[in-house]
């Protein structure tokens, strides 16, 4: 990887962040999420972490592998399973993740925290990411 350590540090995001998302699912139930700040903001801050570690990491990986530049941040996704690192479902999904990334990032005011708890339950393809980019950082 030409850039290893780059690579480990973005892992490493992701990696503290889904510990975060972990505990919350585990301890916000929807109410809270719906009509606290302080817990919407804690969720929504590693959401939005955690998947734009991911992003930046596919993207990064493309790049080192020569694949041509990916045109969004879903197609980052795409492009790696084109090339065989990403299973084509796994990558459809992470590409959700991307556009979750894009509603928290651009569309705040209109986050659907039903959605976002929902989200919660889903972060397995996040982490099942987070094993395969760890297998190639240390290559």
């Amino acid at each position: 990887m030409v850039q290893a350590e780059t690579a480990r540090k973005l892992l490493a995001v992701l990696l503290d962040n889904l510990g975060d998302l972990r505990r919350y699912r585990g301890a916000v139930t929807r109410e809270r999420l719906r009509t606290e700040r302080d817990v919407q903001h804690m969720v929504l801050h590693a959401i939005y972490l955690a998947t734009q570690s991911a992003v930046d990491l596919a993207l990064h990986l493309g790049a080192d592998a020569g694949l041509a530049q990916a045109g969004s941040y879903a197609d980052a996704f795409h492009r790696l399973a084109d090339a065989g690192f990403l299973d084509r479902a796994l990558a459809a999904r992470l590409a959700g993740w991307a556009g979750l990334r894009n509603v928290l990032a651009h569309f705040y005011p209109v986050v659907d925290y039903d959605r976002v708890h929902d989200a919660l339950a889903e972060i397995g393809d996040l982490e099942a990411f987070a094993v395969l980019v760890a297998r190639e950082v240390e290559r």
